[in-house]
């Protein structure tokens, strides 16, 4: 696990990795502005309190900027769930660009289609997002906010990282038996990318080295079974 820490730092440098984290953060940041435009437009031709008598107006003007401000803050934290939806579409890139530097020898992987990429995206992101909301009744206790999303997340980024890479060289049943022996070491990989989740600009990096560094949690457990 502490190898393939270290492996995936240097990995993140790459030409390859560059293009794929402008691509991805581009498209991110198109989707933020658009569901933020698509939030104020509504708040602004929707009437919530303006039809109260003399203060209706003003009420209503508090609550659009009010609005605008919580959807902004609301699209920063969502931005690396956006991440995560897009980087979907490049997991074969990225995991290609780390075997052909760390592991020539292997064989092509079984294809997979852009939807399959997507899906897994979008299922990915949507755990983070609902589990991450429902955390939200524990903000008003810091550190154990802190320590149940790290272990929320260490779960949740350890198995969708490495089903993201391991649907590409095993079946689903194989999979989930490797996941089952491996669960401790999986865990403590979700939970590093957890920690480096929680820290803001570092977290955008998160969809292209989690990636790279399940993917070589997972060929190191490999090649110790085999």
């Amino acid at each position: 696990m502490i190898s393939a820490f270290f492996k995936a730092l240097g990995d993140l440098p790459s030409p390859r990795f560059r293009s794929v984290l402008l691509q991805c953060v581009g498209l991110s940041l198109l989707t933020a502005i658009a569901l933020w435009a698509l939030i104020a437009w509504l708040l602004a031709s929707t009437e919530l309190i303006g039809t109260l008598p003399w203060v209706g107006d003003a009420l209503e003007t508090v609550v659009d900027v009010l609005g605008n401000i919580a959807a902004f803050f609301l699209m920063i934290l969502l931005l690396p769930a956006f991440l995560g939806i897009f980087a979907g579409l490049y997991v074969e890139t990225i995991c290609r660009a780390v075997e052909e530097r760390h592991y020539p020898h292997l064989e092509p992987p079984r294809d997979q289609s852009i939807t399959e990429g997507v899906v897994v995206g979008l299922k990915f992101a949507v755990y983070l997002i609902v589990m991450n909301l429902l955390l939200l009744v524990l903000i008003f206790f810091p550190p154990v906010y802190l320590v149940a999303g790290w272990v929320l997340n260490g779960i949740l980024l350890g198995r969708e990282y490495l089903e993201m890479v391991g649907f590409r060289r095993m079946e689903p049943r194989e999979l989930r038996e490797f996941c089952r022996k491996q669960r401790s070491t999986i865990f403590f990989s979700g939970l590093i990318l957890a920690m480096l989740a929680s820290i803001p600009l570092i977290n955008l990096l998160l969809p292209l080295y989690g990636t790279s560094m399940l993917l070589h949690v997972f060929e190191n457990a490999r090649h110790k079974t085999n």
